[in-house]
């Protein structure tokens, strides 16, 4: 594929992301809400049909185009790995949104979460100088060749794929106007993200940031087309929001805007851990099952919660 048309269905894949992840309200820490405070799975079920539909695409399209697409490499499970998935909650939490939760809230008119490519681009700089990536060691994605284990996967994601398309049914969270369903609204995203990361990967606004700070690396053609698709991800979230008329400009304050630049630099140097956001491991390291994916995935999603749990409990007890 050109390299122009390529942009340009990047583009259009990464604007339709930023679509459905506002349309979806599309967060981790907006999952742990739910769970935490209301006992509810709704989100959690919307990220299980994300991760059936991109497990259905990215290593099914690495069989079918080989070394065209590429797919996430495994990075084992170490310290390293599970220290950068904590972080990666820790930030999450600072900011009040993880970084797809971030463009679904700017989506609806928070401007204060501009702040976090801020602090994204510190935590990089300052992990670029420390060589925090030094100490993550890549190892071969053992499915990236189709064999019987590799069907089996497939197998594996379409069953999560219908339990939680079932599990959320068909009108599940259509609250605002003009809103898709969130089943649909997450099989948008796990599509487009598959896509994105299989064809296009270092295409996320973090990636951009990353490009931008790190050392002896200018704007290259790779970082100007990570900035298109991050620029029209973020038109995407504005478009739904005004769409289905969520979108109310709320002026940033300094302290939220604070906030969001501390946990963009906490998930920043997480994300070098691990290595990916919890984006990329949605989207990509989970559905090419990796170890590292998996295991990132799981204690970032645990983190998140505990720390609600002990924030409420400290809350409670300094009122009570």
């Amino acid at each position: 594929m050109a390299p122009l048309t390529l942009l340009i269905a990047a583009a259009c894949c990464a604007f339709l992301l930023g679509f459905s992840i506002n349309q979806g309200s599309t967060c981790s820490v907006t999952a742990a809400k739910q769970l935490v405070y209301k006992r509810e799975f709704t989100m959690l079920a919307g990220f299980a049909v994300a991760i059936g539909v991109a497990g259905l695409i990215c290593l099914p399209l690495k069989w079918a185009l080989g070394s065209t697409a590429h797919v996430v490499a495994d990075h084992g499970v170490s310290l390293a790995v599970v220290g950068g998935a904590i972080l990666l909650g820790v930030g999450a939490v600072i900011n009040d949104a993880c970084l797809l939760g971030t463009l679904a809230r700017i989506g609806d008119g928070e401007i204060r979460f501009l702040g976090l490519p801020f602090g994204l681009g510190a935590g990089f700089a300052a992990a670029d100088h420390l060589s925090v990536s030094a100490q993550v060691a890549l190892a071969p994605n053992h499915f990236a060749e189709f064999d019987a284990g590799g069907a089996i996967l497939s197998f594996v994601f379409a069953a999560i794929l219908v339990a939680a398309w079932r599990r959320l049914g068909a009108g599940a969270n259509t609250v605002r106007y003009h809103e898709w369903p969130l089943r649909w609204a997450m099989v948008a995203l796990g599509g487009c993200g598959a896509l994105l990361f299989s064809l296009a990967p270092g295409w996320t606004y973090a990636d951009a940031v990353r490009r931008s700070v790190a050392n002896g690396q200018g704007m290259t053609m790779i970082g100007f087309g990570a900035l298109v698709a991050a620029v029209a991800a973020l038109a995407g979230a504005v478009a739904s929001g005004l769409r289905s008329r969520s979108f109310h400009y709320q002026a940033p304050r300094w302290a939220l805007v604070g906030r969001s630049f501390g946990g963009g630099a906490v998930m920043a140097i997480g994300a070098t851990l691990v290595p990916g956001g919890n984006d990329a491991l949605l989207l990509a390291s989970v559905p090419a099952a990796t170890l590292s994916g998996v295991a990132a995935f799981t204690v970032m999603s645990v983190t998140v919660p505990l720390l609600l749990i002990a924030r409420s409990r400290r809350f409670a007890g300094n009122t009570g």
